[in-house]
């Protein structure tokens, strides 16, 4: 694994860290210079060792989204909201 530096087509710099089988495992937002990019990676690398999970509670459980489709559909039908200006009428309140 290891840390990349680049510049993008935009003259920005960016940190990418990079797995030995050349996945992408995370990149940076943007630096104005290869040096606050690179400060920036050894912050990360340094403090990654410090750094703790966020441990979920058991409280927490996934969304399934696949049951979701299932589910019956609101009728607010947004197409024809968007079709008609985005505009509504009392009418279409009271329903």
């Amino acid at each position: 694994m290891e840390f990349l530096i680049f510049e993008d087509n935009g003259g920005a710099y960016h940190w990418r860290i990079v797995a030995g089988d050349g996945a992408i495992l995370a990149q940076s937002g943007s630096f104005a210079s290869y040096d606050d990019a690179e400060q920036a990676a050894h912050r990360v690398r340094d403090g990654a060792v410090s750094a703790r999970f966020d441990r979920r509670t058991g409280d927490v459980i996934p969304v399934d989204l696949a049951a979701r489709r299932d589910r019956p559909r609101n009728d607010l039908n947004a197409e024809r909201w968007l079709d008609e200006g985005g505009r509504f009428t009392r009418e279409a309140v009271a329903r």
